[in-house]
């Protein structure tokens, strides 16, 4: 008899409450519990900002690889740059842009518009026009043969070791142009341009 009065008194207890659980006591047999505690109060003073993911500044990439396969030389490109042994390491640089114009002083610009938006430019001056090969020599001007005078690299000058610029006119207008520059920090460039 007690063990019903104690039966009967918890299950009146538990019936009072009224959050609802399920206890499950091995073998099978499962005891419903109702409990009837407040829930805590969930605020949020503040919340952490998200964190900003900064993409790295687009360096020139390492390096560009085209087999014969690529077709964006034939949509856009005037030729190729590839700028070797410099800090960036190697890039391929496609020329979206070329041309040659004269100056003030009697010598020409070359100016070649890359890809990535940079320009190098080779101020040469022609002694000899039946000699299509153009030199640099370190300042020392040669008042017979072709020169180099000066290159620049996004309108600053860059030191050079030597080069050399091969410019060939096509048949009917243009140029077929082959660089050979060996710059002090930025390394060599060399390609194939025709414009």
């Amino acid at each position: 008899m007690k063990k019903t009065q104690l039966l009967l008194i918890t299950s009146l207890f538990l019936s009072t409450l009224t959050s609802f659980a399920q206890v499950r006591i091995g073998g099978g047999v499962s005891i419903d519990i109702n409990i009837d505690l407040p829930l805590p109060e969930v605020v949020v003073v503040s919340r952490r900002p998200e964190p900003v993911i900064r993409k790295p500044k687009p360096n020139r990439p390492i390096i560009h690889t085209c087999d014969h396969r690529c077709n964006h030389n034939d949509v856009y490109s005037f030729g190729e740059i590839q700028n070797q042994n410099g800090p960036q390491g190697r890039y391929v640089y496609q020329v979206t842009n070329a041309g040659l114009g004269g100056l003030n002083n009697g010598a020409e610009s070359i100016l070649y518009t890359l890809d990535t938006g940079e320009t190098l430019e080779l101020i040469i001056r022609t002694m000899n026009p039946d000699d299509y090969n153009y030199h640099y020599n370190n300042g020392y001007h040669n008042s017979s043969n072709n020169e180099i005078i000066a290159i620049l690299l996004n309108g600053q000058e860059i030191a050079v070791k030597d080069g050399s610029l091969s410019l060939q006119p096509k048949h009917g207008r243009g140029f077929h142009s082959v660089l050979n520059i060996h710059a002090m920090y930025e390394g060599d460039f060399n390609g194939t341009v025709n414009f």
